[in-house]
């Protein structure tokens, strides 16, 4: 689920302090660099987009576009936050191509990341390794697996 909301560049700069004292509230923290500016928490994020105009220095336009599975308090407090300040927002329905590219993104990070994590049973066993500890390093394979496979679905 996608809120996007809109706020004038001169608003949002008045009020951006209280904007990330929500964030910073309801624990997303910032994962960003200069040229993506994101937040976020365990179960959503809020990625921003700035319209500049640099040659004057001031912001024309923020977009604070909301990502989670379900509507949570910060998206309440968002809401009210943005219409405080002027803004204006809109629900994006995500699409099944949207779920499919997700789908296909988190498919090759864990692709990734069982190459670095998944325990090689065959030389573990060929190193000696008792064979009730190979099983108990799969089966701590498999449960950060699961957990890390959760994280990526709820960060898309």
């Amino acid at each position: 689920m996608h809120f996007r909301f809109v706020v004038d560049g001169a608003a949002y700069s008045r009020h951006k302090a209280a904007f990330k004292k929500m964030l910073a509230d309801h624990r997303l923290a910032w994962r960003g660099n200069m040229t993506e500016f994101v937040w976020v928490g365990p179960k959503e994020r809020v990625r921003a987009e700035y319209e500049r105009d640099e040659a004057r220095g001031i912001t024309i336009k923020a977009m604070l576009i909301w990502e989670g599975k379900a509507k949570t308090p910060l998206l309440n407090e968002l809401k009210t936050w943005v219409f405080a300040v002027g803004g204006k927002a809109e629900e994006q329905k995500a699409t099944k191509v949207d779920k499919a590219a997700v789908k296909e993104r988190v498919d090759r990070e864990m692709e990734f990341w069982d190459r670095v994590h998944k325990p090689d049973v065959d030389a573990l066993r060929a190193d000696g390794r008792p064979e009730e500890w190979i099983e108990k390093d799969l089966k701590e394979w498999k449960k950060a697996r699961d957990a890390r496979r959760k994280e990526l679905s709820a960060a898309q």
